[in-house]
């Protein structure tokens, strides 16, 4: 046996390597050149993160000649560098700041940019997924739109609470306060009318209730509530409207990727909304990831990896995209929710195991697995637990009676007689 030790050597990757420290008005940018047979030159120089800084970083990469370049995903300071480099043919490189971290004590923006520009060279950096231009856009579209429909959600809350603590207690006895019978009873009440000219106005559908509204509508509204609960109602017609806008926007850029869409929409839990925002997520090719393991992974809804001396701990969820792993929860809820399919028994199962919230989890990662085979194959969803065929004939079975019965073709009770020959 030799004792010769040979030790591993690291690969240049990219000989002319650059590493971005970004922040939000400057830029710290490192050049690695590498040459044969003696130590690889670097040369450092600070930029302005404005538009002009940021035309002679790219210039000042050219020069060098640089053919890739890395910087953390810090915020969304390093979108306006990314596109800026990927318009110049560069190819940019986002990391995980977590996977490139400093020594403590040892961190400053020029050694910072140094040390990522040394592993962009040797290609010891994992690239982050970033989706194409188009859907970077409309990733920010999607999100606000979130953040318009959680402000909707609050509004309405508002709206149940001037209500209540008026003593006008009209939400608990209709299911729905911004419904049809319930925007005329605030319409109504803003307006300052009577009780019984509110209650003349409202449909037939709640004339069980009728008692009890006007019960309801007997106590008094004063005028410092009724101004904050006609605001509270300007907001909210305003936010539903902003809300309508948005999904025209998001459906009118997603037009190419319809099939995909009506796809997603074939699985439980997930309507047009978000199918929507699910693509705009995972990107128009998921492919990207190379299996549906990597793709929950990359999401934060696997188990975390805490083994050591043989034991294994308990992992909690790792990290992952915060937007998906929300609109997934989401969607998993209603598929629990969902009769006839195999969601609602599995998150049963295990709510008695392990509690409804990991339960929940676990039924958003199988959504998600699912949801990847299905765009990587292309065909649509179909439950395991459905009879399909007997789904149909359920539906179905009395519409044919009818044209059988119709066209005097024996019917089940056969009392029909075949109709003759042509």
């Amino acid at each position: 046996m030799s004792d010769t030790i040979h030790t591993d050597t690291l690969h240049v990757i990219h000989a002319r390597a650059a590493g971005l420290d970004v922040h939000k008005m400057q830029i710290t940018a490192t050049v690695r050149l590498a040459r044969p047979g003696v130590a690889a030159e670097t040369h450092t120089r600070a930029f302005s993160a404005l538009p002009g800084g940021l035309g002679e970083l790219v210039r000042w990469l050219l020069e060098h000649r640089v053919s890739a370049a890395v910087m953390e995903a810090t915020g969304v300071y390093w979108e306006s560098v990314f596109e800026a480099l990927e318009s110049a043919g560069l190819e940019p490189i986002l990391v995980h700041a977590q996977h490139v971290k400093q020594l403590k004590g040892r961190k400053t923006d020029i050694a910072d940019s140094v040390w990522l520009a040394r592993i962009c060279q040797f290609g010891l950096c994992r690239p982050s997924f970033v989706p194409p231009a188009d859907f970077r856009a409309l990733r920010k579209v999607s999100r606000q739109r979130h953040k318009v429909v959680r402000l909707r959600a609050t509004l309405r809350t508002r709206i149940h609470q001037v209500l209540d603590g008026a003593g006008i207690r009209v939400g608990g006895i209709l299911s729905d306060l911004l419904g049809v019978n319930g925007r005329r009873i605030l319409d109504g009440l803003v307006a300052g009318q009577a009780p019984d000219a509110i209650l003349a106005g409202l449909s037939g559908h709640v004339r069980a209730h009728r008692d009890d509204l006007g019960n309801a509508l007997s106590a008094p509204l004063r005028p410092d509530a009724r101004f904050v609960l006609k605001d509270q109602l300007a907001a909210f017609e305003n936010a539903e409207a902003r809300i309508a806008e948005y999904d025209a926007l998001i459906r009118d850029r997603l037009a190419p990727h319809q099939d995909q869409l009506d796809l997603l929409m074939t699985l439980p839990g997930i309507d047009q909304a978000s199918a929507c925002a699910l693509l705009i997520e995972l990107g128009p090719d998921i492919r990207v990831f190379p299996s549906s393991r990597h793709c929950a992974a990359w999401a934060g809804l696997c188990p975390g990896n805490n083994e050591s001396a043989g034991k294994r701990r308990h992992g909690k969820t790792r990290k992952g995209n915060p937007h998906l792993r929300t609109l997934l929860v989401e969607c998993a809820h209603g598929a629990a929710r969902t009769h006839h399919c195999q969601f609602q028994g599995y998150h049963k199962a295990l709510t008695v195991r392990r509690g409804k919230k990991r339960a929940t989890v676990a039924t958003a990662h199988k959504l998600l697995r699912i949801l990847y085979r299905m765009l990587t194959t292309g065909q649509p969803y179909r439950d395991p637990h459905t009879d399909y065929e007997a789904l149909m004939v359920k539906r179905n079975a009395p519409r044919w009676i009818k044209m059988l019965e119709k066209y005097r073709y024996p019917t089940p009770d056969g009392a029909a007689t075949l109709p003759d020959a042509a």
